[in-house]
């Protein structure tokens, strides 16, 4: 069995040895990878470019293709093309080229004539007859797929060439495959517009694989999609535990699962420049100043009006406390972090200038948003990343920075990969009354043996690394000839 899978691995190399940026045209096989996420987000940022980084550590010579969240004539889109390049020379990127709307979409417009707007509103809202709503899904599975490559060779001969041309259509990083968190139940617009690339392989027999999710909710009906999608993969690895005891639980697991980090973990760009003129400007030294990043209870999203304007000030006192603590028990400063672009305001409103004089005079504001490079430069200096958002604790671990994260319920179960690392300690209900105090006392904790506590991390670093590695291989052992 190992003889074989080194010759399938030789051969692998072969095949890609001397492939270009021309991978579309050619007609060479290349990994499809989807999606690239926000633009307003260092930590959704650097999802792709952990993984393009990866890739070019183990595989250098794979070629890969980018589905991007956004539409080809997009700025954002414009920004992506030329990024993502850095993490891997070469790679190609198309703009999202599925269309939902029946004036834009033929295939779509067929769909939901064959349906009618009626049961289809009935099957996104969980009231169609179960017997109608198998057959929706099964047209979801195996018919809609195909009439949207169709139209795409037709019509976005580049975009058809993507799927076509694919050895392995890979779905990255995230909590996108889920239907019903929190109460939204919008299937079309979110569900199946993320989850239509594994649909279209699924259905033209395209070997694909889900690495590193989290699933918070997958209810009936979607669950009759997700199921045989699931259970045709060539893998789908969690990146939290409780996600595979969710997906235990309702039935939906594959037979090849477990957990996998989440490919930020891999990212590699710095901005040291910019981090050491920084420090200089606001008069800090390395390994003895701690960030913060808050997460609003009014930021967009998919949390967007689930917590109630008090109770998220509630959150926001939690957090002043803490600051005001760290800085009475240690003199050291506190740089105020945005993980999303929107907080830089929220930040100054709800923290910074609800602080004391005395405290205000310890912190440091973020004058605008910041590059993720320019975070990876920084949490690398930190002495601790105090977060309330999953991605800087992530980038703040893969550079072996320990962290603290106070996080709410409604935040997912993403949060438990600390858990799977051996930091379940590290982990805080900032609804709880005594959240600072406990917070603060982790932070002395680490304050006071900093040694120790960045060995608990870099001990973890080794078999994230690893465990990243082999979804590299699975790819290439599954890879279409």
């Amino acid at each position: 069995m190992k003889i074989s899978i080194l010759i399938a691995m030789l051969l692998f190399g072969a095949a890609c040895n001397g492939l270009g940026t021309e991978s579309l045209q050619t007609g060479q096989r290349h990994l499809l990878i989807s999606f690239t996420w926000s633009t307003a987000n260092i930590g959704d940022i650097a999802i792709t470019p952990g993984l393009l980084s990866l890739i070019h550590e183990v595989r250098p010579n794979m070629p890969a293709v980018v589905i991007t969240s956004r539409e080809a004539n997009t700025e954002n889109y414009r920004t992506l093309r030329d990024y993502l390049p850095r993490y891997l020379p070469g790679c190609k990127t198309i703009g999202y080229p599925f269309k939902f709307t029946p004036a834009s979409g033929s295939a779509w417009r067929a769909f939901r004539e064959r349906w009618g707007e009626s049961q289809l509103r009935a099957f996104e809202n969980g009231t169609l007859s179960a017997r109608i709503a198998a057959r929706v899904a099964d047209d979801i599975l195996n018919r809609l797929p195909k009439e949207v490559l169709e139209e795409l060779q037709r019509n976005n001969p580049e975009a058809a060439r993507a799927f076509t041309n694919a050895g392995f259509v890979l779905f990255t990083s995230g909590t996108t495959l889920n239907f019903g968190r929190m109460g939204s139940r919008e299937f079309y617009k979110f569900s199946l517009r993320f989850g239509l690339p594994l649909l279209i392989a699924r259905a033209h027999g395209i070997p694909y694989g889900i690495n590193a999710q989290s699933f918070e909710s997958l209810d009936w009906p979607a669950s009759l999609i997700f199921r045989p999608l699931f259970r045709d993969a060539h893998f789908v690895y969690c990146r939290d535990p409780d996600s595979l005891e969710y997906l235990r639980q309702q039935d939906l697991l594959c037979p090849h699962t477990g957990w996998r980090p989440d490919t930020t973990f891999f990212f590699n760009g710095f901005d040291d420049t910019w981090a050491d003129e920084f420090m200089k400007k606001h008069g800090l030294e390395k390994g003895r100043f701690i960030t913060v990043t808050i997460r609003s209870a009014d930021q967009r999203g998919p949390l967007a009006g689930t917590i109630s304007a008090e109770r998220g000030e509630e959150m926001m006192v939690r957090i002043r406390q803490f600051i005001e603590d760290w800085v009475k028990r240690t003199g050291q400063p506190v740089v105020l972090a945005p993980e999303v672009k929107t907080e830089v305001e929220a930040m100054h409103k709800n923290v910074y200038m609800k602080l004391s004089a005395s405290a205000q005079k310890k912190c440091v504001e973020m004058e605008k948003f910041w590059t993720t490079e320019q975070a990876y430069s920084l949490y690398q200096r930190a002495q601790i990343v105090v977060s309330m958002e999953m991605h800087s604790v992530i980038m703040a671990l893969s550079l072996g920075t320990p962290v603290l994260m106070p996080q709410f319920s409604e935040n997912g179960r993403k949060v438990w990969m600390l858990e799977e690392l051996g930091l379940r300690d590290w982990i805080f209900d900032i609804d709880e009354p005594v959240m600072s105090a406990a917070l603060l006392d982790a932070a002395l904790q680490i304050h006071n043996d900093q040694a120790a506590s960045q060995q608990r991390v870099r001990s973890q670093l080794p078999r994230l690394r690893q465990l990243g590695v082999s979804v590299i291989r699975e790819v290439e052992m599954g890879w279409r000839k």
